[in-house]
């Protein structure tokens, strides 16, 4: 439901309130409140217009994760809250309780999505003629979603290839050089499947985990254990029910081997597996190690026995 927002003028000692179907105005002085009941999964879209410079604060129900979304108005008709989320300008996606967001002078649409939990929640714009934000080449920036984890990668590797239903493949990855990160990312067959430059972000893991496009796969990672001649244990395990997956590791360890099982656990069908290493500031790995959120986007499970197949090849 297409929600609009009200219209508020500060001229002088007078205040005009005006209600109406056009967007917000913010203005020197300016202050709009917006408040609504969303459960999980559900959103509320908003329109503003932005003279200066807004400041946006939400405050979520305590115990969920309510997530803010922001986008440039264009010409055309009113976009759905799918389309801003995945073509979002900015976003505000940590776990705190209440979350802020600077605008900058234009026409925005707003969208405030129920990531987790429910309850009330409310949305306030405030501006004192905040200047626009300078230009920075950081490509993290204004996107918090990003985590700063944007350092280069020090190897990458990448294989391909095609399983049938049951079948399974391995490949081994040995840690020669001082690394604090490893990622692997699986895409299975999804040709519009995009992976970043740098290293991906829990918003971008969330979405290559909601591509299904034919076969089902399963992505285990060994460390110093072989599953093709030993009962191994996984470190890390993605069995989310999608085609592409996701499994990073922190502080791997130099020297040891790090085995990658690709499953197919339905279908059959091709699949790229890119591997990256890197060596980010320390500060930025303990980070991704401690949050919940980003030890949930490296893996769906650990310590997870995989299922033998008579089919395993090397």
């Amino acid at each position: 439901m297409r929600i609009i927002s009200e219209i508020f003028y500060v001229a002088l000692i007078l205040l005009i309130i005006a209600i109406g179907v056009a967007p917000g105005s913010a203005s020197s002085g300016y202050f709009w409140s917006k408040s609504g009941y969303l459960n999980t999964g559900q959103a509320a879209t908003y329109e503003i217009q932005v003279d200066c410079g807004a400041k946006l604060t939400l405050n979520g129900p305590y115990g969920s994760d309510f997530d803010i979304y922001a986008i440039r108005s264009g010409t055309g008709n009113w976009p759905s809250e799918s389309y801003i989320r995945s073509h979002y300008d900015k976003a505000e996606l940590t776990f705190n309780q209440v979350k802020n967001m600077n605008l900058d002078q234009g026409n925005w649409y707003v969208v405030i999505y129920a990531y987790s939990g429910s309850g009330t929640f409310q949305l306030d714009a405030s501006s004192d003629c905040y200047q626009p934000e300078p230009y920075n080449p950081n490509p993290c920036y204004g996107d918090p979603n990003c985590r700063a984890t944007n350092c280069p990668s020090e190897a990458t590797d990448v294989k391909t290839g095609y399983l049938n239903s049951g079948e399974s493949k391995t490949y081994v990855y040995q840690i020669m050089g001082n690394r604090n990160y490893i990622e692997w990312i699986l895409t299975g067959g999804c040709l519009d499947a995009i992976i970043p430059m740098s290293m991906m972000s829990s918003n971008e893991v969330r979405t290559i985990r909601n591509s299904y496009c034919g076969p089902d796969f399963s992505l285990y990672i060994y460390k110093d254990c072989d599953p093709r001649y030993d009962s191994c244990t996984a470190t890390r395990v993605d069995l989310s029910s999608s085609s592409s997956k996701y499994v990073g590791i922190t502080y791997p360890i130099t020297g040891s081997k790090y085995y990658a099982q690709i499953i197919t656990t339905n279908g059959s069908g091709a699949y790229t597996l890119t591997a990256r290493s890197y060596n980010c500031k320390n500060d930025i790995i303990a980070m991704m190690a401690q949050q919940p959120e980003l030890i949930s986007m490296m893996s769906t499970g650990s310590d997870v026995t995989a299922p033998v197949s008579i089919f395993n090849s090397n």
